[in-house]
């Protein structure tokens, strides 16, 4: 089946090319890009620069943008849609578009989110100062420093005020930085070119910073990078990004594990073939193993991939799995252990012939990983 979607530049010119919607090798079609950029009440709209979780076998979407041509504005999204990962795939809506500065958190990109037990943390983000001057016009620094807690046994929103036992303030304003929950606490790296780690307590709500050993190496400042969580709650691994400058020099394709318990920062020293520099990628973890997905090569002058890659921290290894269907940035993808399955859902996508051309996507793939091997440990 093919589709005609509108392809977008970012500051709102556009025109029509074709895309398809069929299945690529090994990956499925879960949920069919629509027709339109709209959402309705079966499905989501499409955009990018959003965050995900896997909650009760649902994939957890939330906040995220788009340009809306019609209204020749930017549409910052607002709303949270769970997706079934489990056949029949289905979306529901976990709350409405709209409902933005009014007990829950503004529209946003370039946030993060992380789950713990059945709520879902979301942290900064920027809206380029739409909640101050209107619709019209991106400024520079206008992240958020706002840390909110979304139920998903009662879908409410609540934002976070840290105790005085912790940091008063926490990390700051930031954007495109990572998160993920170790245990009780939930890790926030980097973002807006910093190099700080700070932990959230989700029991006592309060904010610590952690400094690194002055003699060990560390990952340093980056921005559009990815994190996933390690198995048995260990830690996590940080991939990828970018520093401050422009050009292929700028990416960053190394991987780090941080153990909180030990305080430590360590590199993975990785064999060849492996993933390009990159960022604005996606990681998920399956079996002990990170799978990476898709992200951009250049920057500025989006070159996107659609490479798959699975890294076995035992093996010290890369190995390719099959294309995606679209080469796409700021997207997301997520696992579901039952099924052994990557989904990938929205992003920004560019053309086959030229960096320039792009639009925004709110389909849903999935790809069958099979299990040979399981990584217990790093």
């Amino acid at each position: 089946m093919i589709l005609r979607v509108v392809i977008l530049f970012y500051f709102g010119f556009y025109f029509d090319c074709m895309v398809s919607a069929i299945t690529h090798v090994g990956w499925e079609t879960a949920f069919a890009q629509s027709k339109t950029h709209l959402g309705d009440g079966t499905h989501p709209s499409v955009r990018y620069s959003h965050d995900a979780v896997v909650y009760n076998d649902e994939m957890i979407i939330t906040h995220g943008y788009y340009y809306d041509r019609i209204h020749g504005a930017p549409s910052w999204r607002d709303d949270t849609w769970a997706f079934s990962l489990t056949s029949p795939h289905k979306w529901r809506n976990i709350v409405p578009l709209g409902k933005g500065g009014s007990g829950a958190p503004h529209g946003r990109y370039g946030h993060v989110v992380a789950l713990h037990g059945s709520d879902l943390y979301l942290h900064g983000g920027t809206d380029g100062g739409t909640r101050i001057h209107g619709e019209h016009g991106f400024q520079m620094s206008m992240e958020f420093d706002d840390l909110w807690r979304l139920s998903l046994l009662d879908q409410t929103w609540e934002l976070m005020q840290p105790g005085e036992a912790g940091h008063p303030y926490g990390p700051g304003k930031r954007y495109l930085h990572s998160a993920v929950t170790v245990g009780d606490d939930i890790w926030f790296y980097a973002g807006s070119n910093r190099s700080d780690l700070w932990g959230w307590n989700t029991l006592q709500n309060i904010w610590h910073q952690v400094i690194p050993h002055p003699d060990r190496p560390w990952p340093g400042s980056r921005q559009g990078h990815k994190a996933a969580a390690l198995p048995e709650r260990q830690g996590f691994v940080v991939s990828g990004g970018t520093r401050w400058g422009f050009g292929g020099r700028a990416l960053l394709d190394d991987l780090w594990v941080y153990k909180p318990k030990l305080n430590l920062w360590e590199q993975l020293h990785v064999r060849q073939p492996s993933p390009v520099p990159r960022l604005y990628h996606s990681v998920a973890t399956l079996n002990g193993r990170m799978i990476l997905s898709g992200g951009s090569s250049n920057s500025p002058g989006m070159v996107c991939e659609d490479e798959t890659w699975i890294y076995s921290p035992l093996h010290s290894q890369w190995t390719q799995l099959p294309s995606a269907p679209i080469k796409v940035y700021h997207h997301t993808i997520v696992t579901h252990e039952p099924t052994q399955t990557v989904f990938m859902f929205g992003g920004h996508l560019c053309g086959p012939d030229s960096p320039e051309r792009h639009a925004y996507m709110n389909g849903v793939y999935k790809l069958k990983i099979p299990a040979e091997n399981s990584d217990q440990d790093l």
